[in-house]
């Protein structure tokens, strides 16, 4: 999986994401966000077993992939990043970050470990459409 993308979209997007998050979590992968492409976008995706959330950045996409890294050292990375494109590649369990002069590791979690997102019991949806602009 690799995908390139603007860091000003990277950052809304984590912005909105974590705050689903478990701060204290028992299970170590609900402090984690997971990572997918997803028909040509990357998903971004946080639950905490009551709430979830996706989230859906276009990119380009080079191959597919998930994985889920820690969400509040992952948001800490891409807000302090200059507003340049982001390259974000799949190493292993690991996740690459390169953008501008910069480049990091973060170690993360199986994305088979990541918990299915909380449905409503009656079947129903919701969904909620937004662009993120500048």
């Amino acid at each position: 999986m690799k995908v390139s993308l603007l860091q000003e979209n990277l950052a809304k997007g984590m912005g909105l994401v974590s705050r689903v998050v478990a701060n204290k979590a028992q299970l170590p992968v609900l402090s984690n966000v997971l990572l997918a492409t997803d028909k040509g976008k990357l998903r971004l995706s946080a639950t905490n077993l009551e709430t979830g959330m996706n989230l859906w950045l276009g990119g380009k996409i080079e191959g597919e992939g998930k994985l889920t890294v820690p969400a509040k050292i992952f948001n800490e990375v891409i807000s302090s990043l200059p507003q340049e494109t982001v390259v974000l590649e799949k190493e292993g369990e690991g996740l690459k970050i390169s953008c501008g002069r910069f480049k990091s590791k973060i170690n993360g979690i199986a994305a088979e470990e990541f918990p299915l997102m909380p449905s409503l019991r009656d079947g129903k949806t919701i969904k909620e459409t937004f662009s993120l602009d500048r």
